[in-house]
């Protein structure tokens, strides 16, 4: 089997990888071990990062057609329970429209329809990557595990791979730069609910004691439901000898969530996963492989926002791809355009992101932060501001920004 590109993971990373490199006209093999409509474990926020892609593959039809629920902004609350709402900017609502909270059962399946109807791409479903296949130190293929054919282990070969074979990802633990980074990797839990009181038009997250930097959250999705969430550091969870399942039901039953699920009923179970958010520039590409979405650790540190994110490294790494069959160089040199590109548009985000990070490593100070600042219009303009550009937290330590929170 032999093949321009063989993609290893149908998530939105992949899947977008995928849809970019067949309409460059290269032909792609793309493997996914689960077999759709099949559901992740998600909290299901699509932003403008997610949203614009979708319109730039021609899938907006698509996605309008799908039940979602609109979504105007967020609110945060800091561990001691002080308030920030941040609505999106009304300039960038007109320009782009909101956003939308969509269960990734629906808008997966909506991907992975157009990438069946797609006459490059070859989608074997329920088949399990479990490695790539090595000619030295060069990628060459990707070998993996078909179900339906009683367990055969098989092989495709292909001048790149693209590890999108999520936060476990084989392709990337075998070439020794594994997605689970100490300190960086949560364990998330997620269930739906039908009928939690005063759901809005936001995306909830609640940095509470004993949880940051990880967070409880509450979005409102299609139906009536709500998306009920926790994720924690797995050293946070090992300290404090619990599970985070038990530490999900203790918050829901708490005095300042109990009125709210008072009425509610619980429609799904608890699925649990795993995710790493992005520390920094690391190693994303090599002699023949790239790697994209969770198995390149390109979730957001303090939102934890995935999709998104995920679905932008698909696409610059699509383009870094059709250069390199431009240049009929696979090297490691030629595939680091791909590392270059990613982080020209990281950058500036991960730099202001570390005054976040401080925060919510620093629960005191992530208090008196948000008690000073809930009051303040400008401020909160600020982090309207952040929700279509990530780099402008840069802002929150500038020196004009420090003097506002004082006086």
């Amino acid at each position: 089997m032999r093949y321009d590109v063989v993609v290893c993971g149908a998530g939105p990373a992949g899947m977008c990888c995928a849809l970019f490199l067949a309409k460059g006209g290269r032909k792609v093999l793309l493997l996914e071990k689960g077999k759709f409509p099949r559901d992740k474990v998600c909290a299901d926020n699509k932003t403008w990062k997610c949203l614009d892609i979708v319109k730039e593959l021609g899938l907006w039809k698509e996605f309008e057609k799908l039940p979602k629920k609109e979504i105007r902004g967020m609110l945060s609350a800091s561990p001691s329970g002080h308030q920030i709402t941040t609505p999106l900017l009304p300039s960038d609502v007109a320009q782009k429209g909101t956003w939308y909270n969509v269960r990734r059962l629906l808008f997966d399946d909506m991907l992975a329809s157009a990438c069946r109807k797609s006459a490059n791409i070859e989608f074997l479903e329920n088949n399990e990557v479990l490695g790539p296949v090595l000619e030295g130190e060069t990628v060459v293929g990707a070998r993996f595990y078909s179900s339906k054919r009683k367990g055969e282990v098989r092989q495709a070969f292909a001048k790149v791979v693209v590890g999108a074979d999520g936060s476990q990802s084989a392709i990337a633990k075998e070439l020794g730069v594994g997605p689970v980074l100490k300190g960086r990797f949560a364990m998330n839990a997620r269930a739906y609910y039908k009928g939690v009181a005063g759901a809005k038009d936001l995306c909830e997250l609640y940095y509470l004691k004993g949880i940051c930097p990880g967070y409880f959250w509450i979005f409102p999705v299609d139906g009536g439901m709500c998306n009920v969430g926790i994720g924690m550091r797995v050293e946070d969870l090992e300290r404090q000898g619990i599970s985070l399942q038990g530490k999900m039901d203790g918050i829901i039953s708490s005095e300042k969530f109990s009125g709210r699920f008072a009425r509610a009923k619980k429609v799904s179970e608890t699925r649990e996963w795993g995710v790493s958010v992005l520390p920094g520039k690391r190693k994303w590409s090599g002699n023949g492989f790239v790697l994209v979405g969770d198995a390149g650790t390109f979730a957001m540190t303090f939102s934890g926002e995935g999709v998104g994110p995920g679905m932008r490294s698909g696409k610059v790494a699509a383009h870094a791809i059709l250069r390199a069959f431009a240049r009929n160089d696979f090297s490691a040199r030629s595939l680091s355009d791909f590392d270059d590109s990613m982080w020209e548009i990281l950058r500036p985000e991960v730099e202001g992101f570390k005054w976040l990070e401080f925060l919510i490593l620093h629960e005191r100070v992530f208090d008196w932060v948000w008690r000073r600042a809930a009051g303040k219009k400008e401020l909160i303009e600020l982090s309207s501001k952040m929700q279509n550009d990530y780099s402008a937290s840069r802002e929150f330590v500038s020196l004009r920004t420090l003097l506002r929170l004082l006086f």
